[in-house]
């Protein structure tokens, strides 16, 4: 945790120093928001149905296995869901990139690498949303466009907004950027159709809506698991470059595995094969860090599968606006 997470969080008052800079911060963003709401800057309408899914902090939200989860969902309602993403992390320079199987994490993003992996959806990676919904639909005839991480990118109209919040920070000390973690106020939650909280909290919840995560045992970063078992009575270095490494060090203690070790990188960060050094302990990763290393990962190279699932309640009411959008 940087010290600027500290401050949002453990709200110590060092951050409230940044206060007259998310004054600023403010007047840009309404601007911006004006402008879409008067006309004056043009939002894209598509032909098919729009999802957005996003957050209103910096920092993880379970926001990538949130999206696996809504692919697959999609696919059992019958809709032929693709996934547009700016590819954070990545290198993709052309105006709309399809992802393709050989694609690397370091090329198209490792939020987006792991997406593809988990469920080959069809995904297009641009700065440009609009563009890339319109080369889904078109190339891939996709009935319906989930948008990652698009809750700021008004250019695009959506037909759904879900807004995840992480159960254990929730919203920090509600101040917008930089002085706090927000990208938007508070007042955000009350305009999106779906709000949902990543586990449990001990703080007052903002939505009555929660999906649990379900983590699996650890698999190898190469190779199969059925000439590799994994060592309980081990200790290992655990190795992460997520928006929340609390909640992976978390899971690690949930599933009992015993760390000596840890090294944590900032979130997207690229590994190189020096990173990993000679740890004496074998190493186990988050299945977004695992993507990042498959060129040059070892045996005794670990990584934790997670999935997520919502409450029956919050399922109940994305289906019935599905249903409204056919």
């Amino acid at each position: 945790m940087n010290w600027f997470e500290r401050g949002w969080y453990q709200q110590h008052k060092g951050t409230l120093l940044f206060l007259p800079l998310s004054g600023v911060f403010w007047l840009l963003s309404t601007l911006r928001r004006t402008l879409f709401k008067l006309g004056v800057k043009q939002s894209v309408e598509l032909e098919k149905p729009v999802i957005v899914v996003g957050n209103i902090t910096v920092g993880g939200t379970g926001k990538t296995p949130f999206v696996i989860w809504l692919v697959e969902h999609l696919r059992s309602k019958g809709w032929n869901p693709g996934v547009i993403s700016r590819g954070y992390g990545g290198q993709i320079k052309t105006e709309v990139h399809l992802v393709q199987p050989q694609d690397s994490a370091s090329f198209i993003g490792d939020e987006v690498k792991l997406i593809f992996n988990r469920t080959q959806v069809p995904i297009a990676v641009s700065s440009q949303r609009a563009n890339a919904a319109k080369a889904l639909i078109e190339k891939c005839h996709c009935d319906i466009i989930i948008s990652d991480d698009g809750l700021q990118h008004y250019q695009l109209n959506r037909d759904v907004e879900i807004i995840l919040i992480d159960g254990s920070r929730q919203l920090g000390n509600q101040f917008l950027l930089p002085a706090g973690p927000l990208r938007e106020g508070l007042w955000r939650l009350n305009t999106s159709d779906l709000v949902i909280q990543n586990g449990q909290s001990s703080q007052a919840s903002f939505t009555p809506h929660m999906f649990t995560t379900q983590i699996s045992e650890p698999k190898p970063v190469v190779g199969t698991d059925s000439y590799q078992i994994f060592d309980y009575s081990a200790t290992y270095h655990s190795v992460c470059a997520i928006g929340n490494p609390q909640r992976f060090f978390d899971s690690l203690s949930q599933k009992n595995i015993k760390i000596a070790s840890e090294s944590v990188f900032l979130d997207h960060y690229q590994y190189i094969q020096s990173d990993f050094g000679q740890f004496e302990q074998e190493i186990i990763m988050t299945e977004k860090d695992a993507v990042k290393c498959m060129d040059f990962a070892q045996t005794g190279w670990w990584y934790l599968p997670i999935s997520i699932q919502p409450d029956l309640l919050f399922i109940d009411k994305l289906d019935k606006k599905l249903n409204s959008l056919r």
